[in-house]
């Protein structure tokens, strides 16, 4: 088990983990007309962003620094902490995971995960095994996705955002996500002396091999994932109080996801109360499992599950039990939370909180 000691966030809600709650109480999606590049050539014209063009080495500097600080780390603590990434692959990716180990006085930069969606998932659940294992005491995650127009562009030109500029996840009438502004840290302990979010209890990696893009219609990669990571926890799907869905609006993921959600959890799957904040805060990209797992702790520490926003109705290929009114509370202590990516790569937290 790893103790989440310290998290920080940044969405289009603003800075902080308060900014961002306060934004998914409020119902009203973080979305805008796009200004930070022309989409006058594109379908999509909205996306979820902060003010200007954020620089992701600068945002995710200070956020590591935001999250050791919260976690109580000394300066030796620091230099004894390896750093795992989740960022999109580019030509100086690495170059940049070292600078930013090296400017926020970590030992090394251990790893980049750039599986795209499932990244961030995928890092934490690194982090999590090497301190379960004992090869590391503590280990600090962090990954980032702002809003550029290359992204946007071969998002819009597969025909995947959603042209209406609002994100439907489960709902009758989706036609894809929003692109957000994503960036956040956590920092991961086996023990520490800072009052957790969350606990890591459970992790599962799954790949369906299916096709380059679509899911398996039975949702295979994510149950086996959700599979795994109860097994790791030592968790019936009872257990389960709430799901944080990848859910990105779009009709065939969707589908797979509720599938793979109603199995994974038999016979329990159309009871668990499940959303997907995407809806809100936008598509992180590599961030999305960061931000998500600030989602739910937030959730439980508030006592209060996300809507699932934007629902216009039922749709027979989703039978879940949607969360579609404020106020709801969690019905346990976990919570699962579930990212996808192109390539049928399938990831599953399981969280427990304190």
């Amino acid at each position: 088990m790893a103790r989440v000691t310290g998290l920080s966030v940044l969405t289009a809600y603003g800075h902080g983990p308060d900014a961002l709650w306060k934004g998914l109480t409020s119902v009203t999606p973080a979305t805008t007309p796009v200004t930070r590049f022309d989409t006058a050539r594109h379908r999509a014209h909205h996306a979820a962003t902060v003010p200007g063009t954020p620089d992701l080495f600068t945002e995710l500097a200070h956020l590591i620094g935001e999250a050791c600080d919260q976690a109580e780390l000394t300066p030796a603590d620091r230099a004894a902490t390896p750093l795992v990434l989740a960022l999109h692959a580019g030509p100086d990716t690495a170059a940049l995971a070292v600078g930013l180990a090296g400017a926020c006085g970590l030992r090394e930069a251990l790893t980049v995960h750039t599986a795209a969606c499932a990244a961030s998932n995928t890092a934490v659940a690194e982090a999590s095994h090497l301190i379960a294992t004992a090869a590391e005491r503590r280990a600090v995650v962090a990954g980032a996705s702002f809003v550029d127009a290359s992204m946007f562009a071969a998002f819009d030109s597969a025909g995947i955002i959603a042209p209406s500029g609002v994100c439907r996840p489960f709902s009758a009438g989706r036609d894809g996500p929003v692109l957000g502004d994503g960036a956040a840290a956590v920092v991961l302990e086996g023990t520490g002396t800072a009052p957790p979010w969350a606990v890591v209890r459970g992790w599962g990696n799954a790949a369906e091999a299916h096709h380059v893009c679509r899911p398996h219609p039975d949702g295979r990669g994510p149950a086996a994932a959700v599979a795994t990571a109860l097994r790791r926890a030592g968790l019936t799907g009872d257990r389960i109080g709430y799901v944080n869905a990848h859910a990105t609006a779009t009709p065939a993921f969707d589908a797979g996801e509720a599938a793979a959600i109603a199995s994974a959890l038999a016979p329990h799957g159309d009871r668990t109360p499940v959303s997907s904040t995407k809806a809100l805060h936008g598509h992180c990209l590599e961030a999305s499992g960061l931000v998500e797992l600030a989602v739910c702790a937030l959730a439980f520490r508030h006592g209060e599950l996300p809507v699932n926003a934007n629902h216009l109705g039922p749709d027979e290929d989703c039978p879940l039990d949607l969360v579609l009114d404020p106020g709801r509370a969690p019905q346990s202590r976990y919570a699962l939370s579930l990212n996808s990516g192109f390539g049928g790569v399938c990831t599953a937290l399981l969280l427990a909180m304190p």
